[in-house]
């Protein structure tokens, strides 16, 4: 509300419309017998003129200028009061500004005319104020009245709402009081069927500890023989690294205790068979196996004391060829060559003959232990990895054997291969549309749908076992790319390694077969140096190790088993570095971080010839440059350990050419600061059409050649890794 002394301008310029009326019909009167300006410092002098008529005329306007200016008089037309023959005066007038001859009356009418005027228009304006006063007065008064009324108005709304919120105060009390009522009633139920619910809960959890009793203390008998389980196993673990540590000329100092072990090895299956068999885990079996450790503990315990008799003869033995040595007048040169001599005829030969460095194979062990005595075949951490492969995949391996040996089934087993073998052996990058056309077949079968195998359909649904077949068929068929294509052309192993990981995403099992079959194929990527047990065969060992022989026995030649191994690894690093499908949540299932851990435990390995050079060299060419952006320094480092003391233990026994080639790569990346990607690297996703970038890494090669501070820009390592 505006405030109450506020004048309104619209009332107030009300009348001022009809003033402005009456001086423009004034003006428009004067106009034809005005011919010179009348206003302003160039207005002609009237006074020099000749006059026309000597006869004063006097005007009078008074009239016409308090009604022209009177709000309330309107202009339009003749006055109420006014008669014919005044109107006729009226326009007989002549008009003041008529020329005429100025004398002093004239110009005394003049003043007194122009005087008059001024006491008009002051008039008019006490008018006006008067009026305004008026007006203002009239619409102050409104204004109290109206706030007098709202006032008023304000205050009965007040009594009105206090009435109305002591009614609903009641009200509400009033619904209080009687939710109270009901909450009392309904609480005293309530109290009394908790009270019968306790009854009854008190006997149930009765009956609950004495069975949680019994199942606390049958978890304890279960924990207690996972303990054994480890510690047996660690028993093992131990003697197995004592044997491998010696010599072959030691070998029979230790029969004994060999016989005993596999005795408890026995002993302690046939105990967890039993066990398994009864689901049921008793304290004597419990005590049988905490026996079982305790009688492998103190075999390991007298393999140790022979280990440290034996270290004595040989100090001692040391001691003294180094006293004859310095008795002896013989030439050094010739001692020299006798000392290498009996060394030579100390050492063990190998029965078996095989070309390309293989033959040596069996005494490399031993040799190293010679130069490294802290030789590992594998750390505890990819041990226990390698064993939870081992068996998940040896425990399906026997369960879906009942598959493969019926004869029934061949029929289907044949059309489960075809529906796998086809769409595998055509993966490719060509476009997009055959990339995940060869995906969708894949996961299709292992979803349970029909696919089509060759005239027909086939499905693993076609018996209880089928799924577990196909995804081992189809793990095997993935590995064995490794040896089919990607051997023989390095690109193949990603668009390969891309669908193994969408796979893997989405069916864990295929994951874990997949790592069984490489393993099988290739324990240095555990990295696992598998020793020769007791009583193996030469044959049956360097099947181990993924030696492969042709009819007859003949062994393969070494380079074809080192590109079968170069296949595996470049295939293993891929896998590692491939970018997994956006659309699938499931994180990277075997990411860069098993990557790290292949490569700093190999290094921790003593080396062996050959196939670790072969193994390193293809691994840091293919997952080199992911390893450098994810792990920056550190990586850098690994490799200068790389180049350091792993290359001088490996030129020790190694002087062959993949030891050459991994020499010149670690060098190469030290000396210009940069990884290379690999060749035929794709953009490893299914959401964007798979393209070879080559020509895009050379052109970013180029750039950094040009600039190397670049390099140290997170920016263009993650730009390189993700194109």
């Amino acid at each position: 509300m505006a405030s109450k002394h506020t004048l309104n301008i619209e009332d107030l310029l009300s009348g001022f419309d009809s003033m402005k009326i009456s001086a423009l019909r004034h003006a428009a009167k004067l106009s034809p017998h005005i011919k010179e300006c009348t206003i302003g410092p160039d207005c002609a002098d009237l006074s020099q003129k000749k006059p026309i008529d000597k006869t004063p005329v006097k005007v009078d306007n008074r009239n016409d200028t308090t009604k022209e200016n009177d709000p309330n008089v309107s202009n339009e037309g003749p006055s109420a009061n006014s008669t014919p023959k005044s109107a006729e005066k009226k326009n007989a007038t002549t008009s003041p500004f008529t020329p005429i001859t100025h004398t002093d009356v004239t110009d005394c009418a003049a003043v007194q005319l122009k005087l008059h005027q001024q006491d008009i228009e002051r008039q008019r304006l006490a008018s006006v104020q008067k009026t305004l006063s008026e007006r203002q007065t009239k619409i102050r008064l409104a204004d109290e009245k109206r706030e007098a009324q709202l006032a008023k108005n304000l205050e009965e709304a007040a009594l009105i709402a206090a009435r109305k919120e002591k009614d609903t105060e009641q009200r509400l009390l009033n619904a209080i009081k009687e939710q109270e009522r009901l909450a009392q009633e309904a609480s005293a139920r309530r109290q009394a069927e908790i009270e019968q619910e306790n009854r009854r809960l008190n006997d149930i959890q009765a009956q609950l500890k004495r069975r949680q009793e019994e199942i606390r203390r049958k978890a304890q008998l279960l924990d207690a023989l996972r303990q054994h389980i480890g510690q047996f196993r660690l028993g093992t673990e131990t003697f197995t690294k004592a044997l491998t540590v010696i010599g072959v000329q030691h070998a029979t100092k230790f029969t004994n205790q060999k016989k005993a072990v596999r005795m408890l090895q026995k002993d302690f299956e046939q105990l967890l068979q039993t066990i398994n068999s009864n689901q049921e885990v008793s304290q004597t079996e419990v005590d049988q196996a905490t026996n079982y450790c305790k009688l492998l503990d103190q075999v390991n315990a007298e393999v140790t004391e022979i280990l440290a008799q034996i270290e004595a003869s040989q100090k001692q033995q040391q001691e003294q060829e180094k006293q004859e040595q310095a008795k002896a007048s013989e030439p050094p040169a010739s001692t020299g060559q006798e000392s290498s001599q009996q060394q030579t005829d100390s050492k063990p030969t190998d029965s078996t003959d095989s070309a390309d460095g293989v033959q040596q194979l069996a005494g490399l062990t031993s040799q190293a232990t010679e130069n490294e005595p802290f030789f590992q075949p594998v750390s505890p951490e990819c041990l226990q990895f390698y064993n939870e492969i081992k068996s998940f995949y040896e425990q399906h391996q026997t369960a879906v054997k009942q598959l493969m040996d019926d004869p029934s089934m061949k029929t289907y087993r044949f059309n489960c291969q075809k529906a796998i073998n086809v769409p595998v052996n055509a993966i490719s990058a060509v476009n997009r549309e055959h990339f995940i056309d060869k995906y969708n077949k894949l996961a299709a079968l292992l979803s349970g749908q029909n696919v089509k195998a060759g005239d027909g359909m086939v499905s693993i649904n076609g018996h209880p076992l089928g799924r577990t077949y196909c995804t081992m068929l189809l793990a095997k068929k993935f590995v064995s790319q490794a040896d089919t294509s990607i051997s023989s052309n390095a690109s193949a192993a990603f668009p390969v390694a891309a669908i193994a990981v969408a796979l893997w995403q989405r069916f864990p099992d295929f994951g874990r077969f997949f790592l069984a079959y490489l393993h099988r194929e290739c324990p240095y990527l555990v990295p696992y140096y598998l020793p020769q047990l007791e009583g193996q065969s030469q044959e049956d060992f360097l099947k181990t190790l993924g030696y492969r022989f042709a009819d007859g026995g003949v062994l393969e030649k070494q380079d074809q088993y080192l590109k079968r191994m170069s296949g595996l690894a470049r295939l293993y690093a891929a896998v590692i570095i491939t970018i997994p499908r956006k659309d699938d949540p499931t994180p990277h299932p075997h990411g860069i971080e098993y990557g790290w851990r292949w490569l700093t435990n190999i290094l921790n390995r003593f080396p062996q010839p050959d196939i670790c050079a072969t193994l390193i060299a293809e691994f840091v060419q293919t997952a080199g440059s992911d390893l450098h952006a994810t792990y920056g320094k550190q990586f850098i480092k690994v490799l200068q350990v790389l180049q350091g003391d792993y290359m001088t233990a490996l030129n020790r026994i190694d002087t062959g050419g993949p030891k050459a080639r991994l020499e010149g790569l670690i060098k190469k990346i030290l000396t210009e600061g940069r990884i290379e990607r690999p060749e035929g690297i794709m953009s490893l996703t299914f959401d964007n059409l798979p393209v070879l970038v080559k020509a895009s890494l050379d052109a970013l090669n180029r750039t950094f050649a040009a600039n190397p501070q670049l390099l140290a820009n997170h920016t263009y390592q993650t730009l390189i890794v993700r194109h």
